[in-house]
C-alpha cells in the first residue's frame, strides 16, 4: 500500500509539472527509481492511476468536511465558512488538480469529481442550511432540496466563467451568486456578504463547474 501511494503522489507530481498527455508511465517509474513491472502491478494503466489520484483527493475533502461538520458551537454561516476547502492545506492541490483536467478536457473525470463530491457536499449543506433554518438566518421549507438547487446554482454560474475572467467578471459572477444564495436560502441581503464575496475557488467550486 505505501508504494501505491508513492505512485499516486509522484504522478500527481508529474502531471502538474508537465500535463497527463506528456506524462509517461517510464517518467513515473524513472522518478520512482523502480522497474516499470512494479507500476504495472497497482494499475493496469495511466488512466487508473488518474483515478486514484482523484479518489485520494476527494477522499480527503471529504474527511476535511466530516471535521468541519463535527466542530461545536458554530454557527450556520461559520460552519459554512469551515466548508471552504481554502480554509484547508488541500486547497492549492485541489485547484491544480482541476485544472489540469480542465486542460486535458477529460470529461470522464470531471463527473466523477462531480458525483462523489455531490455524495459528501450535499447531506453537509443540508445540514448547515436546517441549522440556519433553526437559527432563523435562513427561510426554506425544504433545506434537502435547497442543497441541491443552491449547489447546481454555484455550478451553472461557475460554467459561464471564461478560463481567464477579468476582475470585472469576477465581481460580477461573486454578486450574481451572493444575491441568489440569499434568495434561495432566503436569507437577509448581506448575510452571505463574508462567505461569498470572493473569487471561485477550490473544489466544491469547481467540482460543480465543468
Amino acid at each position: 500500500m505505501v508504494r501505491k501511494n508513492e505512485f499516486i503522489t509522484v504522478a500527481e507530481e508529474l502531471f502538474l509539472e508537465t500535463g497527463f498527455e506528456n506524462t509517461s508511465i517510464d517518467d513515473i517509474v524513472k522518478r520512482m527509481d523502480v522497474a516499470k513491472g512494479l507500476f504495472y502491478h497497482y494499475f493496469d494503466t495511466k488512466e487508473d492511476l488518474l483515478t486514484a489520484i482523484v479518489e485520494r483527493l476527494l477522499d480527503e475533502i471529504k474527511s476535511s468536511i466530516e471535521l468541519a461538520m463535527e466542530k461545536k458551537g458554530l454557527t450556520a454561516i461559520e460552519r459554512f465558512k469551515e466548508l471552504t476547502p481554502s480554509n484547508s492545506g488541500i486547497s492549492d492541490r485541489s485547484k491544480m488538480i482541476v485544472s489540469l483536467f480542465h486542460k486535458e478536457r477529460n470529461q470522464a473525470f470531471h463527473h466523477l469529481v462531480e458525483e462523489r463530491a455531490s455524495e459528501f457536499l450535499i447531506p453537509a449543506v443540508e445540514r448547515i442550511i436546517r441549522q440556519g433554518v433553526d437559527e432563523g438566518i435562513f427561510q426554506t421549507k425544504y433545506p434537502r432540496e435547497t442543497a441541491i438547487a443552491w449547489m447546481t446554482m454555484l455550478g451553472s454560474v461557475g460554467k459561464s466563467a471564461p478560463n481567464e475572467p477579468t476582475p470585472e467578471q469576477l465581481l460580477q459572477m461573486n454578486a450574481a451568486r451572493l444575491e441568489l444564495s440569499e434568495r434561495m436560502l432566503g436569507a437577509k441581503p448581506g448575510t452571505l456578504d463574508e462567505l461569498l464575496r470572493r473569487p471561485f475557488s477550490g473544489v466544491s467550486d469547481k467540482a460543480c463547474q465543468r
